[in-house]
């Protein structure tokens, strides 16, 4: 390619879409996939989960407005569980409305009127091997499109999902993520399907904290996307400092940083392929992520399970990319 008579390179950029359920953590997630040029971010898709699926929806394109990008559309997905159960929302970490109950602006611009779930059976099938999906919430909208179109599962380049705890505690119950306790059901039909499949759970995410300095770079930024993301921040991090989960106490985990940061950079990450189901019938350990990490059944590897990750380098991607976000 020729380009003010220089001759370079491009590696095209990877085609995402994000499921998401804003949520805090979300917002600071999102904001990095947008400040990420090795990402083109083609949708937003809610699901419940952080909040309903309304407020969720609200948030996306609140987001999306403070960042200037709403030329990215937003479809409102499902908001019942996949056995049509009623769902459980994440208010005493993210708020009652999932944005920390702060008094930011509604949005102006409306979501799309399709439905979140046939649209990204139309987009993954329309260009097969092309498309990645970052799921950052529960998994009901891509169960959904995989059931009604199973060809979904392998149509997809792959699936990201920020969720599960294999070699760490969980963090709705003790062996459970939230992002897969909050709907079992979906989360198993989606490990089950053949999608190509990359874990970023707890396991890694428990190894990343957000530093106060880096936090006061972002911040320094000034833009209406980074002013919005510090009036969230402490919703969030007054949680963390309440459950003991902060090893520095001005620190901050935004959990769905690091299933960004792979899709950017896979070298971040130590992985290993590993067999999981996802289980649905335990009393006290639905939702838990079984991995076979022995080889001891017979099933074959299904997901590529992240253990290892190097926080430093990830953080400091993490503030350049939303520090250098212009709206």
């Amino acid at each position: 390619m020729v380009a003010n008579g220089s001759i370079f390179s491009r590696v095209p950029a990877t085609r995402v879409i994000i499921d998401t359920d804003p949520g805090i953590d979300d917002a600071a997630a999102i904001l990095m996939a947008l400040g990420s040029q090795e990402l083109q971010v083609e949708a937003l898709t809610t699901v419940f989960g952080n909040a309903s699926v309304t407020r969720s929806t609200v948030n996306a394109l609140r987001l999306l407005e403070a960042a200037g990008r709403t030329d990215i559309p937003v479809y409102q997905g499902v908001g019942k569980c996949y056995n049509f159960s009623e769902p459980t929302y994440t208010a005493q970490v993210h708020g009652a409305d999932g944005f920390g109950d702060v008094a930011w602006p509604l949005p102006i611009i409306p979501p799309q009127r399709r439905h979140a779930v046939l649209e990204i059976i139309d987009r993954i099938l329309g260009a097969p091997g092309e498309v990645t999906v970052l799921a950052l919430g529960r998994l009901t909208n891509l169960a959904l499109a995989i059931s009604i179109e199973p060809q979904v599962a392998t149509a997809l380049r792959s699936l990201i999902v920020m969720g599960g705890a294999v070699t760490v505690p969980g963090n709705i119950t003790p062996v459970a993520s939230a992002n897969l306790w909050g709907d079992p059901e979906a989360a198993d039909v989606v490990y089950r399907s053949g999608a190509k499949i990359i874990q970023i759970g707890l396991d890694v995410c428990d190894q990343v904290e957000i530093s106060a300095a880096q936090q006061q770079r972002v911040w320094q930024a000034n833009t209406a996307a980074t002013q919005l993301l510090q009036a969230l921040t402490p919703r969030l991090q007054a949680s963390y400092r309440q459950r003991g989960l902060l090893r520095h106490p001005d620190s901050i985990r935004y959990n769905d940083v690091p299933a960004i940061a792979y899709v950017i950079d896979p070298s971040l990450f130590t992985c290993q392929d590993v067999h999981v189901r996802i289980e649905t019938q335990g009393h006290l350990t639905r939702g838990q992520t079984v991995a076979d990490l022995r080889g001891q059944g017979s099933a074959p590897p299904n997901v590529t399970v992240a253990f290892g990750v190097d926080a430093t380098r990830l953080t400091q991607l993490w503030v350049e990319r939303v520090g250098n976000l212009r709206c």
